[in-house]
């Protein structure tokens, strides 16, 4: 079973084409979990009823790009509720399906890993970043570098970000949560998700992969994807989703399909 960690802060029509979507290309392989970034307090509770989507009761505002938390406050969740799962996949309301075989593929490629992302960066040494986040890491690290407990960390890409329930476990099992908290108020920069988790999955021994390269082209950071390119690629069943789809008609376009 897998369970994708959906965080959505506005628009419920497109929030529900989403969880559609979701679950036309994973059929009853995959439950979602919905965490609200926004500032309505009802958005999405809609959907979770109509949609049997589960919603993370640790749900809170969140500024935008600074929404490093969600990720954590779905893993403990779901362990203080005893949910099952195999994997749990980080995604965001402009992740979008396009083509079967995502369940199966998860399944093969995971076999002897314990995450999966689409790139692996290792930062060792401040004066050497060149990545924006890894420089924003660095002017935070004497925050950071006491819950870590290591002198270097890792970063990759936010969506779509992959790991073994037993992963999670262990990364829960091995942080001080109180002092995790604490660095969420007081070092709570942007991009920090893309840093946070694969670096606790990589100190609690986790043997880590990236996706194909085919894979990696569409998941990108920007431009939003255009409707031909849409097309183009739905062609290609070895590309199943896209990132980022941003534009109403090419989401209204892919549902569609």
């Amino acid at each position: 079973m897998i369970v994708f960690a959906l965080l959505a802060h506005k628009d419920e029509q497109a929030l529900l084409k989403q969880v559609k979507n979701i679950r036309k290309y994973t059929r009853k392989d995959a439950k979602i979990v919905l965490y609200n970034g926004g500032t309505n307090k009802d958005f999405g509770k809609k959907v979770c009823k109509q949609e049997n989507v589960l919603y993370c009761p640790y749900s809170r505002p969140l500024e935008p790009r600074k929404t490093g938390r969600c990720f954590y406050d779905i893993m403990r969740w779901l362990e203080e509720a005893k949910i099952s799962y195999e994997y749990l996949i980080y995604t965001e309301y402009d992740v979008m399906f396009i083509n079967d075989g995502f369940v199966p593929f998860i399944r093969k490629e995971m076999k002897n890993y314990d995450c999966m992302v689409k790139l692996l960066k290792y930062e060792t040494n401040p004066g050497l970043a060149v990545w924006a986040p890894a420089k924003t890491m660095w002017k935070e690290w004497h925050h950071w570098q006491p819950f870590f407990k290591r002198d270097s960390f890792y970063g990759t890409s936010n969506p779509m970000q992959v790991y073994r329930h037993g992963t999670v476990r262990k990364i829960l099992a091995g942080i001080d949560k109180d002092h995790l908290e604490r660095l969420f108020i007081s070092s709570n920069f942007g991009h920090l998700g893309e840093m946070l988790y694969i670096t606790l999955a990589m100190s609690s021994g986790a043997k880590c992969q990236t996706y194909p390269d085919i894979i990696k082209e569409h998941l990108r950071f920007r431009p939003a994807f255009t409707l031909k390119e849409a097309k183009t690629a739905k062609r290609n069943p070895k590309i199943m989703f896209l990132h980022p789809v941003k534009d109403a008609k090419v989401r209204d376009w892919i549902c569609e399909q």
